[in-house]
């Protein structure tokens, strides 16, 4: 094996210990991505090598996330295979952030610009003292002189061009880099033969300035793709990547990875513990929606543990810190969130596939000029298609799709939506019906119990027992309503049926709480012993004060909007009547599954519900928006979750999706119209090879504007 290529250490046990992420999963930085193009190569490695179960990639951070079967392959072997796709993986460890070899490429690639900048500088000075003075007697000596600077460039500057032609062609693709690596090395064959013979045709300065310029325009390019399809950091967003740190009765922001077990941290009303930590000092009030879904704030008494995630609803708190934000929940809630890519969207593999062959016909549009106009000059003919082949190129095509995308991830943020992949807003622009659950989605997630006649302490007892588990607005509404009174009965073999109810053997009588099957406008459940009715409970639920607004809203847009409900037909028609639903359009008495085969019988339409009853029929929705529940259980079964208790996110979540495939079309018609008129320019003559490499960046420029003019609106 080749030494470049010897990845056999990774499958070595010491070094597994010090790189691998869990059992099976290692991170690598890898350098050499440059589009959403390199993302899908390296993203299909799941699809197409044996073993390898996921990867993901990082565009703007340059790093790729893998997850193989230790039975089937190896990290060696995906290692090998990424170089094999002309990349540079590079292993990191535990804990270990990317950021330092991104730095250490970028300050590599700006090595290999400053050395192609003083090559090229130098050689420009030797041609002009040609050019403009009478320097007959040093001709020979600048020629060999230029021919020694030129050497650094050919066999340094110019080895990414290289690398870049030599991939492409392991991969039958086409590749910019292509021409750039045959204009180099025929260009110094040329002129070193040409020097030799005492000729004083030679190209050494205008070859080492074009690839200096072309260096300097990809790495602008570069620099503008890594800020902006980088995806935004959930720590930022929840101002979580400092914290103020308490020593000596003084406090001073700290970055959030020096804090450690034991220091004291001050939290302002507003903001999010950033550990798990003990109050100390009095009570305080904070909410725990990120973690449970539960936005009402909970009551905090000193000596209490407050998970990292909570945030304070009011006044200020002093925590000492036990455990690191990575270390937590919380933080491993973080690391899902932050998973929301841009891979795997259908919108980008089209714009890939069209950018290779807007690539191709400018090859052979490159290829058929340069033949065509040969006879009336070759250095004119190689002039124009090299600088068509610069300008026409297609990377501000592939470069808008994904930053239409990255802007809209990061709006939706700013809106209080958590996206697990941006696939939601493709499909969500095309839906035209959605279902909405009824309870904790149209209404509030609390329900009321409705007490007429005091209820028994055993009975309440007993109903606690069963729903201590449970996560449903029943169960809620019952802990809010009765007080505990000692330990709770003990359960066995309890069982939950999502829709239906929950049931269990207490002191070996089986008991169970199931919806009313009664026709009554109340919602309410009935407690049955050895299967006989024992108890009717009815519950109130208020509708949520947005709802109306924002169906209204949603009406006005032409969508069908139908309603969903397990409840019996008198509470739901009743909603229905105040929502102004289309009696056609609502379905009452719904076990999970019937929501999910109405649901599934509409395809590509958007389920808006709670992450828990409604996880069926979510999953078999074209968007699944939970509305409420604990994020990270939420994101196991939709692909939206809404922060907040207003359900405006739902038309949010609509309003970016269309605006960002509007701004998918608007890139995708800068980009060609660029790309068109350019060209002309340079087959007319009317563009060199050094503008070209100039005016190279300036259409991403052009989509940079245009995504942060939508942006804005």
């Amino acid at each position: 094996m080749d030494k470049a290529y010897d990845f056999s250490f990774l499958d070595q046990e010491s070094f597994r210990d010090k790189y691998a992420e869990g059992p099976n999963g290692m991170r690598f930085f890898v350098g050499g991505m440059s589009c959403s193009r390199c993302v899908r190569k390296l993203e299909s490695l799941s699809e197409n090598m044996v073993g390898v179960k996921s990867v993901r990639v990082d565009l703007g951070r340059s790093l790729l996330r893998a997850e193989i079967d230790p039975a089937q392959t190896s990290f060696s072997r995906l290692a090998k295979k990424i170089a094999d796709l002309g990349f540079e993986p590079v292993p990191l460890a535990k804990e270990v952030a990317g950021d330092q070899q991104k730095r250490r490429e970028e300050r590599n690639e700006l090595i290999r610009l400053g050395v192609a900048g003083a090559c090229a500088g130098n050689i420009m000075t030797f041609s002009f003292a040609t050019y403009l003075g009478d320097t007959a007697e040093f001709f020979a000596l600048f020629a060999w002189l230029s021919f020694a600077l030129y050497l650094p460039v050919v066999l340094y500057v110019a080895v990414p061009f290289y690398k870049g032609a030599i991939a492409s062609l392991r991969q039958r693709r086409l590749s910019v880099d292509l021409p750039m690596a045959v204009a180099s090395l025929t260009g110094f064959a040329f002129s070193t033969v040409q020097l030799l013979r005492g000729r004083d045709d030679i190209y050494f300065d205008s070859l080492s300035g074009f690839l200096f310029l072309i260096l300097a325009s990809r790495f602008a390019q570069r620099r503008m793709q890594a800020r902006f399809l980088k995806p935004e950091d959930s720590t930022e967003s929840l101002r979580l990547s400092r914290a103020r740190q308490v020593q000596e009765g003084r406090w001073e922001w700290v970055p959030l990875d020096h804090l450690q077990p034991g220091h004291r941290i001050l939290v302002h009303s507003g903001e999010t513990v950033p550990a798990d930590a003990e109050l100390e000092g009095r009570y305080a009030h904070f909410s725990l929606a990120w973690l449970s879904g539960e936005f009402k704030a909970q009551t905090f008494l000193p000596g209490a543990t407050v998970p990292a995630g909570a945030r304070l609803t009011s006044g200020e708190a002093r925590l000492i810190v036990r455990r690191r934000i990575g270390e937590t929940q919380f933080g491993k809630i973080l690391e899902q969130v932050e998973k929301a890519d841009l891979s795997r969207i259908q919108t980008i593999h089209l714009t890939d596939r069209w950018a290779q062959r807007l690539l191709a016909v400018v090859f052979g549009a490159a290829v058929l000029f340069l033949v065509a106009y040969w006879p009336v000059s070759s250095e004119e003919a190689i002039r124009r298609a090299l600088a068509l082949i610069i300008l026409a190129c297609p990377c501000a095509m592939a470069f808008g799709t994904p930053l239409a995308f990255a802007s809209a991830l990061s709006r939706a943020r700013r809106k209080g939506l958590v996206v697990r992949s941006a696939r939601a807003f493709e499909n969500a622009a095309k839906a035209d019906t959605i279902f909405f659950d009824k309870t904790g989605t149209l209404t509030e997630a609390d329900l009321t119990l409705i007490e007429e006649d005091p209820i028994p302490t055993h009975l309440q007892q007993l109903v606690l027992a069963l729903e201590n588990h449970s996560l449903h607005p029943i169960a809620f509404a019952f802990r809010a309503a009765f007080p505990v009174s000692g330990p709770l009965p003990q359960v066995d073999e309890f069982s939950e049926v999502p829709g239906e109810g929950v049931s269990g053997y207490i002191e070996g009588r089986f008991f169970e709480l199931r919806r009313a099957d009664d026709s009554s406008a109340e919602i309410g459940c009935t407690l049955y012993e050895n299967r006989k009715p024992v108890a009717r409970f009815r519950f109130a639920a208020r509708l949520k004060p947005d709802s109306l607004q924002v169906l209204r809203a949603l009406r006005g847009q032409g969508y069908k909007i139908k309603l969903l409900s397990g409840d019996q037909r008198e509470p739901v028609m009743a909603l229905a009547k105040n929502l102004s639903f289309d009696p056609a359009d609502v379905h009452f008495g719904m076990s999970p599954a019937d929501k999910a085969h109405l649901v599934s019988q509409t395809p590509g339409a958007i389920m808006v519900g709670d992450g828990v009853n409604d996880s069926l029929a979510m999953l078999q929705a074209g968007v699944g928006v939970s509305t409420c529940g604990g994020v990270e259980a939420a994101l196991k079964s939709s692909d939206v979750y809404l922060t907040g208790p207003s359900l405006n996110g739902v038309f949010e979540l609509i309003r970016i999706s269309k605006s960002s495939l509007a701004l998918v079309r608007q890139n995708l018609a800068i980009s060609l119209i660029y790309n068109v008129s350019a060209g002309v320019l340079a087959l007319l003559g009317l563009v060199n090879p050094f503008v070209a490499a100039i005016l190279m960046p300036v259409s991403s420029g052009f989509i940079l504007l245009s995504t942060w003019v939508r942006s804005r609106a």
